[in-house]
């Protein structure tokens, strides 16, 4: 019996070829400058996301046990980098965004937070 899959006309097995062979393979679209454009932007957005919540985070965790310098390894950044960041990020959340209002970081958070800095600095210093 002759296989339309399997055997040739003449009935003789085929010999195995690769299964790309015979069907086309899309090619990938040539670069654009809009989509080079469109890349550039979105790896941007991504930097910038980054660069919002990763003090955050550091913050989070440490108050939640974990070490500064577990922490700032995590983001990929040294300790002296973490902190930095974090006081930046810290330093505009003291202070109440309108007047009337209660800042969105507490006085002691913020100092629980910069003594673990300090303290995983020291640490590193006497390495």
């Amino acid at each position: 019996m002759t296989s339309l899959i399997t055997d040739n006309a003449d009935g003789a097995t085929p010999r195995r070829v690769s299964v790309e062979r015979g069907v086309p393979q899309p090619r990938p679209a040539p670069p654009t400058v809009s989509s080079t454009l469109h890349r550039l932007s979105s790896m941007a957005s991504l930097r910038a996301w980054e660069q919002r919540s990763t003090p955050a985070l550091m913050h989070q965790a440490i108050l939640d046990g974990v070490h500064a310098r577990h922490a700032a390894e995590a983001a990929h950044l040294s300790v002296a980098e973490a902190h930095v960041r974090w006081g930046a990020w810290a330093a505009k959340r003291l202070a109440p965004q309108r007047p009337g209002t209660a800042a969105e970081l507490s006085v002691q958070q913020f100092l629980s937070v910069h003594a673990a800095f300090a303290a995983a600095l020291a640490g590193e210093d006497r390495r």
